[in-house]
């Protein structure tokens, strides 16, 4: 049938146009007339609101200043949010309570009170220290402190030297620099840049308002540099001491350029951290950052958390999406909802410990999903300048411009650094540790070398009466949050591992490094997890006699001036350990009693996962398996994300073959074995 294109579709009666004209246009001046009304509330709100105590009588003056005002296009800064009722309560951690697990309290709870009912009732010890303790020590502390410290070369020059004949073969020439770095480079004193304002940022208003609810006035130095770079599209390798506010330097900019971006239905931004507790406090900052952003959607993808509930929060295709590379790279592989496509902006946080061997593989793996052509990439980190270029090529970065903010090396200026001369006395460091708790007031972050060494000594204070609680890679990660938040809330112990030395930012008063760490950018990093935001904070370091911990402080002392030698009364150390002896067999079992409670608890675990193997196989079997990133790309994967040669692989894929996967290197006999059955195969062949 031909297109008939004279058709013409009209009303067929005149009564029909009449009906419906005369209700469109009663709707439209019922419309007119309900949005008229709310207007003129608002309006005389806002003149309310101008008028302010003078009640009636300047309300003509509020209505004239108003409309000078928007004539001008000026900021009202009277102007006031709407805020709803879920956005007065930000949740704190945004996790589930924890499963049921061990609790280690009460098992030590009951070993104290049945040791107090057989031995009597135990005579609280004070722990306070003796004022009247010989200058003599002191003077022979502060001696020493000084000998560790400024002459600790004596004796180690020659492999002072060699560090730094080290350090002139890793450093990058000039021209490497100028090829991979923008000309333009920041380079800023903190206090060249105080008197900006984030009002001077040119900031919109929703952030401006959470900026001043959260009591943030004054970007810091790194927030003043690198937000207005960020907000060009450019990228950026940014480095500052910690506790400079750099999560908020790069979330501010993400929350800004979302703002233009309309209807947004894929995730824009992703933001990589090394560690899980890192991971859940960036969400929860970038959440009160947004707050007052309408549509603003945060996720997170970190390991130990729920895997469903991840997926399910990823299917919504959030704004922004906080993660670890691991778990990333699991849900970019087996989530089909979730999609990496249409990223604009990545964010690596602490990117010099994700550019280290364990995360290199991932890191390659994320960047070959990304797109590159319209990928803005932001680094920051406390210690970016020690990483070499090479290591940055990988990271694909497009001419990114360098902002360092004061010198590299340094701790807070408001951190006082005390150091105790433990001498050979490493048995007495428990008791040392129990003396000092007893007397600090505030929070208190203690760092050991060790996993074993921090479970064992919340034992040992929990049986001397103090309530401790424990962070570390032996904890499940229900167990991590929940003592976190039991150290935001009501513990003021936290033993921990080089886990939370980056990252924590709780207000903590005293960091004490129980066991020295084993390079200075370590300690750097545990000491600042105090004197944080201007305010001021005491570190506490038991110092052997190796000469890594001697370097340490003489380094330590070389960028700060307020390092002290702190007086420890050593014959109340002595009563504290006679106590903790006598406590010997309590702690072993405590340790055995939590090991017999954990199998149990694995017994009835492996009861209830076979109970619904049985009951769900069929669902179970029917679920697509899951693919894994260390199974697949690992072998293919070198330091640099180079493809292995043809003949690694062949070997490696023989092996497997075989079903000896050696660790070893192949011996002469290895290699004649190979080279005999490759030649039999060969002669069977022809």
């Amino acid at each position: 049938m031909a297109k008939n294109e004279d058709l013409i579709l009209t009303i067929d009666s005149d009564a029909e146009y009449d009906n419906i004209s005369e209700s469109s246009e009663e709707e439209a001046e019922e419309a007119v007339s309900v949005k008229s009304k709310k207007k003129n509330n608002n309006n005389n709100n806002n003149k309310k609101s101008k008028a302010g105590k003078h009640g009636k009588a300047n309300l003509e003056e509020a209505e004239a200043e108003e409309d000078d005002d928007e004539a001008r296009g000026e900021m009202n800064l009277d102007f006031q949010f709407s805020l709803g009722d879920d956005l007065n309560e930000i949740k704190d951690w945004e996790v589930e309570e924890p499963a049921k697990d061990i609790d280690l309290n009460e098992i030590i709870k009951k070993k104290r009170e049945s040791k107090k009912d057989g031995n009597g009732d135990d005579e609280e010890d004070d722990g306070d220290e003796d004022e009247d303790a010989s200058e003599s020590e002191e003077d022979d502390e502060k001696e020493e402190l000084k000998a560790a410290g400024k002459n600790g070369q004596a004796g180690d020059d020659d492999e002072d030297e060699n560090e730094d004949e080290d350090e002139e073969e890793e450093v990058d020439t000039k021209e490497d620099l100028d090829n991979f770095y923008e000309s333009q480079e920041t380079n800023t004193s903190a206090s060249a840049l105080k008197s900006k304002t984030f009002q001077e940022l040119q900031l919109s208003r929703p952030i401006l308002k959470s900026l001043q609810q959260l009591g943030f006035t004054v970007p810091t130095p790194v927030q003043a540099s690198t937000i207005p770079i960020a907000l060009l599209g450019k990228d950026i390798v940014a480095s500052a001491q910690t506790g400079s506010g750099k999560t908020a330097a790069y979330l501010i900019p993400i929350i800004e350029r979302l703002l233009y971006v309309k209807n947004s239905t894929s995730t824009k931004a992703i933001i990589l951290t090394p560690t899980r507790e890192l991971a859940i406090q960036v969400h929860d900052v970038g959440r009160k950052l947004g707050q007052f952003v309408s549509n603003l959607n945060f996720g997170m993808a970190v390991g130990g958390l729920s895997l469903k509930q991840q997926e399910q929060q990823l299917k919504t295709r959030p704004d922004i999406v906080i993660a670890t590379p691991g778990r990333l790279i699991d849900h970019i592989r087996n989530s089909p909802s979730f999609s990496v496509e249409d990223v604009q902006v990545l964010i690596i946080d602490e990117a010099d410990r994700m550019l280290e061997e364990g995360f290199q593989e991932e890191l390659t793996e994320i960047l070959s999903l990304i797109p590159k052509q319209k990928r803005q990439t932001l680094l920051f980190s406390a210690t970016m300048n020690n990483t070499k270029i090479q290591d940055l090529v990988q990271l694909s970065l497009n001419k990114p411009i360098k902002v360092s903010i004061d010198p590299p090396r340094t701790v807070a200026s408001k951190l006082e650094q005390q150091f105790v001369r433990i001498r050979k006395r490493e048995e007495l460091k428990p008791a040392v540790l129990y003396l000092l708790l007893k007397k600090l007031e505030g929070r208190t972050v203690v760092f050991t070398r060790t996993k074993v060494e921090a479970h064992k000594l919340r034992i040992i204070l929990g049986l001397l009466g103090l309530t401790v609680a424990e962070l570390h890679g032996a904890l499940t990660q229900e167990q991590r949050l929940a003592n976190v938040k039991a150290f935001k809330n009501n513990v003021n112990v936290l033993i921990c591992t080089d886990l939370a030395a980056r990252g924590l930012d709780i207000r903590i008063e005293y960091v004490i490094n129980y066991d020295m760490p084993k390079t200075y950018e370590i300690y750097t990093h545990r000491v600042g997890r105090t004197a944080r935001a201007g305010r001021k904070g005491t570190s506490i370091s038991f110092v052997g006699e190796s000469m890594q911990d001697r370097n340490i402080v003489k380094n330590a002392i070389q960028f700060n001036s307020r390092s002290v030698a702190r007086k420890i009364d050593w014959d109340e150390v002595e009563k504290i350990q006679t106590k903790i002896k006598s406590n010997e067999g309590a702690i072993e079992e405590v340790i055995e009693e939590e090991k017999q409670a954990r199998e149990i608890m694995r017994a009835e675990m492996q009861l209830n996962k076979a109970e619904n193997l049985m009951k769900y196989e069929k669902e179970i079997k029917s679920r697509p398996k899951r693919t894994w990133f260390k199974s697949e790309v690992m072998e293919h994967l070198t330091k640099h994300g180079k493809k292995v040669n043809a003949k690694k692989r062949k070997a490696n894929e023989e092996r497997k073959e075989e079903g000896k996967e050696r660790s070893y290197k192949k011996t002469k006999a290895d290699r004649t074995k190979s080279k005999t059955k490759a030649k039999s195969s060969s002669k069977k062949r022809k």
